[in-house]
């Protein structure tokens, strides 16, 4: 029976220049307190320079501003570091009262980005796009006008990262070929850099490797160019990604193994971890789990160490694949599990809805359908409601080939074609895809066959 795999942790990396302002810019110009200053420098070192869409938002002298800023940021960034999704919440409160504090449309567009940031963090995608509707009307009324274009370059990239995460993938290459667009106009190479890895992910996204091979090498060219460390070495990690789809192991390592490097080298432990992870997974990939499980398990240290508990979740989800690709359904239910307990604790919705698939996987290997097909509900259920139209229709899918496996052919092929439409319409390129086109035509090859057969017997 074809199923469709959750997400292993490590091609996680493969977003993490979705957000705008990741690794690109220096923190605000206009914080006012040292204390809450050296706290939000240190932070921004830890979780790599996350930092806004401008090089500064106008000065201001209201002290309530200013505090309420800074304690939002900071809690945003504690956020990050944890991938916290109650950190971020809090954040989220915190610039909604920095909101209604703020004095130009500046500082409105800056707020309204790294609110729209947190949100996006905790999979409230219809709230955050909101947030970046607003930056962008709001960056029409900047007076500075190198300043409004750059606000609406990060507005629209923004955006594109959204409908990304919804599985809009035209719509995500419209935003950021816009974004392109408009730091091409100013001359922006940071920013430039950042959308062309984003165009990158999504023909990776839509199984058109070499074009995202294309991209993500001139992002790679300008990220050295200015410098940015942190955007190098993503990079090279996506390009990794893409030399492993492609079953260039070597290569894929390589890249891997450089952007390994980097990471150390700039003091990223998550980066760091992730990339264990994408090189556990293309040893997994490679039929080598002894050599995947020791590189998820230095992953798993790291992440711990850090307090990065999504990404201690994406992990144990990533054991829990190499416990099944040695057909040890008990161990990889516990790590399943496990995964789901620490989701749930920080608020990972996308995440829960994964790893409830993975263990949907789990019953169904064992012969449990009802157990399966509970598990595959309940992940279909928040994609839904989360609004990822990709996850949907991979839990779809995964339900329709459940009914073939119990002779529901009708109900099977109602539940397949629904998913194959919306993977159809997405443009994504899909592994699971091809399994789902198989089972459609075993489905229409078994209806023939009764056709026939009824007609001879008559």
């Amino acid at each position: 029976m074809q199923i469709f795999l959750g997400v292993v942790a490590g091609l996680l990396v493969a977003a993490i220049l979705g957000i705008a302002g990741l690794a690109r810019r220096r923190i605000l110009s206009w914080l006012g307190h040292p204390i809450a200053e050296e706290r939000i420098a240190r932070l921004e070192k830890v979780v790599g320079r996350i930092a806004d869409w401008a090089d500064g938002v106008p000065t201001t002298d209201n002290k309530q501003l200013k505090a309420a800023y800074e304690e939002a940021r900071i809690l945003q960034l504690e956020g990050y570091q944890a991938q916290n999704a109650h950190k971020h919440q809090e954040a989220i409160n915190r610039f909604t009262r920095a909101l209604e504090l703020a004095e130009t449309d500046s500082q409105r567009a800056a707020l309204h980005n790294l609110r729209g940031n947190s949100y996006l963090s905790v999979s409230k995608y219809g709230e955050a796009r909101a947030d970046y509707v607003q930056m962008r009307t709001l960056a029409e009324r900047i007076p500075n006008p190198r300043e409004s274009v750059r606000a609406k370059a990060v507005a629209v990239g923004n955006l594109g990262s959204v409908f990304r995460r919804l599985g809009e993938l035209g719509e995500a290459e419209r935003c950021h070929t816009e974004a392109l667009r408009l730091d091409t106009e100013i001359d922006d190479l940071a920013g430039q850099a950042q959308d062309l890895g984003n165009l990158g992910n999504l023909c990776v996204d839509q199984g058109d490797l070499k074009q995202g091979e294309t991209y993500h090498k001139r992002a790679l060219q300008l990220f050295e160019k200015v410098g940015d460390h942190l955007g190098t070495a993503s990079v090279l990690g996506n390009l990794g990604i893409v030399y492993r789809l492609r079953g260039q192991e070597e290569e894929a390592k390589a890249h891997f193994q450089r952007a390994l490097e980097a990471h150390q080298a700039i003091g990223n432990r998550s980066g760091e971890a992730d990339t264990l992870g994408n090189l556990g997974n293309v040893f997994l990939q490679h039929g080598q789990p002894d050599e995947a499980e020791d590189l998820f398990r230095k992953a798993l240290d790291i992440q711990r160490a850090v307090g990065n508990r999504s990404g201690e979740a994406g992990t144990l989800n990533s054991l829990g694949l190499v416990s099944r690709e040695r057909d040890n359904t008990e161990d990889a239910e516990t790590q399943f599990q496990a995964a789901l307990e620490i989701q749930r604790q920080i608020g990972d919705l996308v995440g829960q809805a994964t790893t409830l698939g993975n263990l949907g996987i789990i019953f169904a290997e064992r012969g449990d359908f009802g157990g399966a097909s509970e598990h595959f509900q309940q992940s279909l259920a928040m994609f839904q409601g989360i609004g990822d139209r990709l996850g949907e229709a991979r839990q779809l899918a995964n339900l329709g080939m459940l009914r073939e496996e119990t002779g529901d052919g009708a109900g099977a092929k109602e539940l397949l074609q629904k998913a194959l439409d919306m993977l159809d319409q997405a443009g994504v390129a899909d592994p699971g895809t091809k399994g789902v086109r198989e089972a459609l035509e075993r489905i229409a090859e078994t209806e023939r066959q009764r056709r026939e057969g009824g007609e001879e017997e008559r």
